[in-house]
């Protein structure tokens, strides 16, 4: 019930007043008003639905929670109030009761635009269940074809599906109805660095950034273009943005002492360098100790425990930990992939002397007694990396496939020391590919195996940084759109001066990358 000092007319006065300050985006002066008509009628369904609109807007997520749920239990059949729970409960990562808020706003209107679009975007951006996602966006488009956060979330889900070339139109559209569009605008340059189109791509970060200069992600897009095109110090430097993405904050090291980039000498300084991502970053970084060591830094290596014992021998490196040991004193810290930056690190620079990682004398003696002698060239095969990577799908090859290089000239090892069930019993199945998966305990035991190979063939994963850094030839078979560090258009890496490069020259078509490795194999070994 309105109180004596605010009727009803004067009640719907003040909400239309407030509505028209929000829609111009004066949303303090309408929280106001929204406030002083709670303060008059404490079930006045808009004035809470709306101030829960205005809290979300302006980050306060309690607040919204708050307010929105009060309106829903007002009216729990409001379309628009369901879809806004679902926002707000996403942005507090509680996704599975996003969804259900959003799936019953769609069960009371099915045809409700909004809903469909956010259920779709929600599938997409937090579940990966994008293909899911279309048909919804199919039929919001149907119902609305100027929606344009619909024809965003449309691009959203076909670059989650590897169909660029199909999101880029329905980026363009969602940019026709809202030029202000930043998240498409972000999206667009996605889709077009995934296409190897890294000039395009940086127009299209510039402009999000024009837009949302904090805009974390277009800021890590844009470092990746530097880094794939060899800008190596604008790239590393934007590439420290990457601690404000919640995926790398997890790993970021909670240390007191102070971070060093460079800017302070390092003579009688202590120095931790730590791992912060995978296998192969580690592997890929740990070059850099000897240059810490040769400006007088007493090198403390903190790395993965696989890693341990085979880092051990990295030279400039006084003592490695694990993970799982108690942090020694030190004076200042630095994560491995901040090195390059530290250290100015260009093209021409890169400091890629190999062999920097060596295999144990008595763990090679042992492998060489394992494998016994041989009368042909021995090869290692990796053809998967770790499921668990984000680009996974895009950098694993099915053993199926890549069995097509086992041929009689060749003695091959498979590497991989993970192995998933259907390959657990493919490789029992092909005795022309010898498997020690159970053998290799860690890396050190990795590296005396590789230490036998004359050839290593691998896709992108930890398995082609040690064959690299240990001096070994390597073919490293990459998707279409690379990692930053194999840059584009080029067959060698300026990281590994053994490794060649074979690049698909089309999505997902390992085929043809495979066939020219197979056509390249009697060249390598001369039969």
């Amino acid at each position: 019930m309105a109180s004596p000092s605010l009727g009803a007319e004067q009640i719907a006065a003040k909400l239309a007043q407030a509505v028209a300050l929000h829609q111009r985006g004066e949303l303090s002066q309408a929280a106001v008003l929204y406030m002083e008509i709670v303060r008059a009628d404490a079930a006045h369904f808009d004035a809470l639905h709306l101030l829960g609109v205005y809290a979300l807007q302006v980050g306060d997520l309690p607040s919204a929670h708050n307010f929105v749920t009060r309106a829903l239990e007002i009216d729990p059949h409001h379309v628009q109030a369901h879809v806004h729970l679902s926002a707000i409960l996403q942005e507090r990562g509680q996704i599975k009761e996003a969804l259900a808020a959003v799936e019953r706003a769609l069960e009371l209107d099915p045809d409700s635009v909004q809903a469909l679009s956010n259920c779709a975007g929600l599938l997409s951006a937090r579940l990966k269940r994008s293909a899911q996602a279309l048909p919804l966006l199919e039929r919001a488009l149907l119902l609305d074809p100027g929606h344009a956060e619909a024809w965003n979330n449309m691009g959203y889900a076909l670059i989650d599906l590897r169909r660029y070339d199909e999101a880029l139109p329905c980026l363009a559209r969602a940019l026709q109805l809202k030029p202000v569009h930043a998240l498409a605008l972000y999206n667009q340059g996605n889709a077009l660095q995934l296409l190897n189109r890294t000039d395009e791509a940086m127009r299209s970060y510039d402009a999000a950034l024009a837009l949302t200069p904090q805009m974390v992600d277009a800021q890590f897009g844009q470092a990746a273009c530097r880094l794939l095109a060899g800008d190596l110090q604008r790239g590393f430097a934007q590439y420290e943005w990457r601690w404000r993405k919640p995926g790398y904050q997890g790993v970021q090291e909670a240390l007191a002492q102070p971070l060093w980039l460079g800017e302070t000498p390092l003579r009688g300084k202590t120095l931790l360098v730590h791992r912060e991502q995978g296998l192969g970053d580690t592997l890929h970084m740990c070059r850099y100790a000897r240059l810490l060591a040769a400006q007088g830094a007493r090198v403390i290596l903190r790395v993965q425990a696989p890693l341990k014992a085979l880092l051990s021998g990295v030279a400039g490196v006084h003592r490695v930990i694990d993970d799982t040991e108690a942090l020694p004193a030190f004076d200042l810290h630095i994560p491995l992939l901040s090195l390059p930056l530290a250290l100015g690190t260009r093209l021409d620079t890169i400091p890629a002397e190999v062999p920097y990682l060596a295999a144990d004398p008595a763990r090679c003696a042992a492998w060489r007694e394992r494998l016994g002698p041989g009368s042909r060239p021995r090869v290692g095969l990796a053809w998967a990396g770790n499921p668990k990577h984000e680009n996974d799908a895009a950098r694993s090859i099915p053993l199926t496939r890549f069995q097509r290089l086992l041929t009689p000239e060749f003695e091959f090892i498979a590497l991989q020391r993970d192995l998933g069930a259907v390959d657990g019993l493919l490789l029992q199945q092909l005795p022309a590919l010898r498997g020690f998966a159970g053998q290799q305990t860690d890396f050190a035991e990795t590296a005396a195996l590789v230490a036998q190979l004359d050839l290593v063939i691998c896709v992108d994963t930890a398995i082609a940084h040690l064959a690299g850094a240990m001096g070994k030839p390597v073919w490293l078979l990459l998707p279409f759109a690379p990692d930053w560090r194999w840059m584009l258009e080029r067959d060698d890496s300026p990281w590994y001066p053994s490794m060649r490069l074979f690049r698909q020259r089309r999505e997902g078509d390992w085929d043809e990358v495979l066939e020219r490795v197979a056509a390249a194999l009697p060249d390598f070994t001369g039969v």
